[in-house]
C-alpha cells in the first residue's frame, strides 16, 4: 500500500539482484573496455567537445546492460518475484532495452546520421508501447485525465526525450552515470513507496551497474558509455519513470516521473530553443550545455560532476516527498525553483531567454508596425480617393464654366 516505506524485510531481498549487478559491472566493464581497443571503437579528442588527452574506449553501455540483464535473472530466482509483475516487465524491458544497446553499438561503429538515430530510437519506443505498456490516464495535481488514443504518441515522445536527455548531458567523465544513477535510485525509492516492488528491483539493479561502472567512468575516464549506455539507460529510465509511478493500470502520477528528470529534460529543452533561435541544426552539437557552462565558470569536471548529482539528488528527493506525502505542488515549487535560481543566476539558461525575449519582442515590433501600416495604407487609400473625386468635381466644373463662357461669346456675336 502506498505511503512511508516499511522496513518489514522486504527491502533485504533487492541487495541481492543490487550485488549480481554490481559485481557483474566490476567484471564486465574491463572485459569491454579491451574489446572496444581492439576493436577500435575509440572517441578521439576533437579540441571542440571532447577535451580528453587521447583516444578513449566507446561501448561501456554493453557492460552496464549485461550487468542489468544479470541482476534482473538474479532477482527473478527469488521466490518474492517468481511469480509476480517483474516477469512480464522483464519481457519486455530487456529486449527493448538490448534494442536500443545495439542501436548505441552501430552509432558508436559507424557514427550514424541525426535522422537515423531518431528512427532507431522510435523503433527501440515504439517496442515498448506495443506490448501494452503506454499510459491511458495520468494525474495531476489530483485530476484524472484520460489520454485515450494519445496516450501511444505522449508515451513515445516521454521515452524518446528520456533517451535524448541522458545522450546530450553525456558529455563529461561520469557525468551521464552519475545522473543516471541518482535518478534510477530515487525511482527505486519511490517505486517501493507506491507498491511496486518489481520496478523497485529493476531500478536499484540499474543503479548498481553504474555504480560498477563509474569505477571505470569517473574523471579521468579510461571508458566512455557512449551512445550504447546513453540509448539504453535514457529508454529503462523512461519505462521505469513510468511503472513506478503507476496508481492502477495505466494511470500514471506524472508528477514523480517529470520531476524526477527536471535537470536533463531542462538541457533538452534550452539546447533545442537555443540551435533553432540561432539558426542552427538541431543536430549540431555545442558547447553550451549546462555542464559545460559550469566548466566555462572556473570548476572542475569532479566539481560539475558533484554539483549536477546533487542537484539530481534534489530533485529527487522533490519528488519522492511529493509521493509519500501526496503534495505535487511541493516538488513542482522545488523543481521550478531549482531552473529559477539557476537562470537569475546566470548559471545556465540565461543566454536561451535572452534569445526568446528577443525573439519575442521582435514579433511584437513587426506585429505593431504591420497594424500601424495597415491602418496608414487605408487612410491613405481613402485620402487618394477623395483627392480624385475632387479632381473630378474641379474638371467638370471647369469644363462646365469654359461652356458657359464660350455660350456668351456666341449670343454677344449674334450666333444663336
Amino acid at each position: 500500500m502506498p505511503g512511508f516505506i516499511a522496513m518489514d524485510g522486504n527491502w533485504f531481498y533487492l541487495l541481492i539482484p543490487m550485488a549480481v549487478a554490481l559485481a557483474s559491472s566490476l567484471v564486465l566493464t574491463p572485459v569491454v573496455r579491451h574489446l572496444a581497443w581492439r576493436l577500435r571503437v575509440l572517441a578521439y579528442p576533437d579540441l571542440q567537445r571532447r577535451f580528453h588527452p587521447g583516444p578513449v574506449p566507446l561501448l561501456g553501455g554493453v557492460a552496464v546492460y549485461f550487468a542489468l540483464v544479470a541482476g534482473l535473472i538474479a532477482a527473478l530466482l527469488l521466490d518474492k518475484f517468481r511469480q509476480g509483475d517483474l516477469i512480464g516487465l522483464c519481457w519486455v524491458l530487456i529486449p527493448a532495452a538490448g534494442m536500443s544497446c545495439l542501436f548505441g553499438v552501430v552509432d558508436d561503429c559507424c557514427n550514424l546520421r541525426s535522422r537515423a538515430k531518431l528512427v532507431l530510437q522510435f523503433l527501440a519506443a515504439l517496442l515498448f508501447t506495443l506490448a501494452g505498456f503506454s499510459v491511458d490516464f495520468i494525474i495531476v495535481f489530483g485530476c484524472r485525465i484520460e489520454l485515450g488514443w494519445w496516450g501511444v504518441p505522449l508515451t513515445i515522445c516521454w521515452l524518446m526525450g528520456c533517451i535524448n536527455a541522458l545522450n546530450l548531458i553525456d558529455g563529461l567523465d561520469g557525468l551521464a552515470s552519475v545522473v543516471g544513477l541518482s535518478t534510477t535510485l530515487m525511482m527505486g525509492i519511490i517505486a517501493l513507496n507506491m507498491g511496486n516492488d518489481h520496478v523497485a528491483a529493476a531500478a536499484l539493479a540499474l543503479t548498481a551497474a553504474l555504480a560498477g561502472f563509474l569505477v571505470f567512468n569517473r574523471p579521468p575516464a579510461s571508458v566512455f558509455l557512449g551512445d550504447s549506455g546513453s540509448t539504453f539507460i535514457g529508454l529503462v529510465i523512461g519505462v521505469l519513470g513510468i511503472q513506478g509511478s503507476l496508481k492502477s493500470s495505466a494511470t500514471l502520477s506524472i508528477t514523480a516521473p517529470v520531476v524526477l528528470m527536471t535537470l536533463p529534460m531542462f538541457d533538452v529543452l534550452m539546447a533545442v530553443v537555443r540551435r533553432k533561435l540561432t539558426g542552427r541544426p538541431l543536430a549540431l552539437g555545442d558547447r553550451e550545455h549546462i555542464h559545460h557552462c559550469l566548466l566555462e565558470r572556473g570548476l572542475g569536471p569532479w566539481q560539475v560532476v558533484g554539483i549536477l548529482g546533487a542537484l539530481c539528488l534534489t530533485t529527487g528527493a522533490a519528488a519522492t516527498a511529493a509521493t509519500v506525502f501526496r503534495m505535487d505542488a511541493l516538488a513542482w515549487i522545488i523543481a521550478t525553483t531549482l531552473i529559477v535560481f539557476m537562470i537569475r543566476l546566470r548559471v545556465f539558461g540565461h543566454r536561451e531567454f535572452s534569445l526568446i525575449h528577443q525573439l519575442v519582442r521582435r514579433q511584437t515590433e513587426n506585429l505593431t508596425q504591420s497594424i500601424f501600416l495597415h491602418k496608414s495604407s487605408r487612410v491613405y487609400r481613402i485620402d487618394s480617393q477623395h483627392s480624385a473625386d475632387a479632381e473630378t468635381v474641379e474638371e467638370r466644373s471647369e469644363e462646365g464654366e469654359l461652356v458657359l463662357e464660350r455660350h456668351e461669346c456666341y449670343i454677344a456675336a449674334g450666333r444663336p
